[in-house]
């Protein structure tokens, strides 16, 4: 129960045993629970859906959905969104981008795609159909989350000094394989086994990503992984929505 703890506090801005003291292999080991944290957020996320959705429009709710999202973990992973944008694009070398990221101050190309993502998302949420809807709500936080997971597997921590993300990378094989079968077995009971086909494609594309960010600059940091967790929640997003469009096709057909 501890790992839940730490990956809760971690994670979110919720009050739960703050300032719990845990080794760096104690908070590595957290990352297995990563996955039940986005389902805390999602949880949390298809209690609001419910309840903002029998008295606003579809589209006042997708954007306070969005909004409540950010609040349960004080906006880190946009954070790092927009950082490692910044320091891609910015930097010529690896020790340039890591400064940049590094930077609290965020860049005119940091906002510009954090203005695309969060729109992205938002227009995902709206369009989703309703008979999908709220498994979709519940699940995007858990597969932002379960994506930080195997990029910490397979990439080194970048920087030569401790930072957020140090106690994570170069985790245990046991802490991938508990992250992804809960996550594969929550959506196969919400979305059917069809679905499992979208947490497959999600793993190449972040075994992908995970190779040029060592090619980029060394490996993963906090930024990254949370750049990644933003880009894992717009993606689960557009696939299911991909996916229901195939499917509604067929049964037209």
């Amino acid at each position: 129960m501890k790992g839940f703890i730490l990956a809760l506090q971690f994670l979110t801005v919720f009050p739960v045993k703050k300032g719990v003291d845990a080794t760096p292999e104690e908070l590595g080991r957290s990352m297995g629970w990563f996955p039940a944290i986005g389902a805390v957020q999602g949880l949390i996320l298809v209690a609001a859906y419910f309840i903002l959705s029998t008295l606003l429009p579809e589209s006042i709710v997708a954007g306070l959905l969005l909004l409540i999202l950010v609040l349960t973990n004080g906006g880190l992973h946009v954070d790092g969104f927009a950082d490692t944008v910044d320091g891609l694009a910015g930097g010529k070398t690896a020790q340039e981008r890591l400064r940049i990221m590094r930077d609290s101050r965020i860049g005119a190309v940091g906002v510009l795609f954090v203005f695309f993502l969060l729109l992205i998302k938002f227009l995902a949420l709206q369009e989703l159909p309703a008979e999908v809807k709220p498994q979709a709500v519940f699940l995007f936080p858990v597969l932002g989350r379960w994506a930080m997971v195997p990029l910490a597997y397979l990439a080194p921590y970048a920087r030569a000094t401790g930072g957020l993300g140090a106690a994570f990378s170069g985790n245990s094989k046991g802490v991938l394989l508990k992250a992804t079968v809960s996550t594969a077995l929550i959506m196969a009971l919400l979305l059917g086994l069809l679905s499992l086909v979208i947490l497959a494609a999600l793993w190449i594309i972040i075994y992908m990503s995970a190779g040029y960010f060592k090619r980029k600059i060394g490996g993963a940091t906090g930024d990254v992984f949370g750049f990644h967790s933003e880009i894992a929640e717009v993606l689960f997003l557009l696939s299911v929505l991909a996916m229901t469009n195939m499917l509604s096709a067929d049964l037209e057909e």
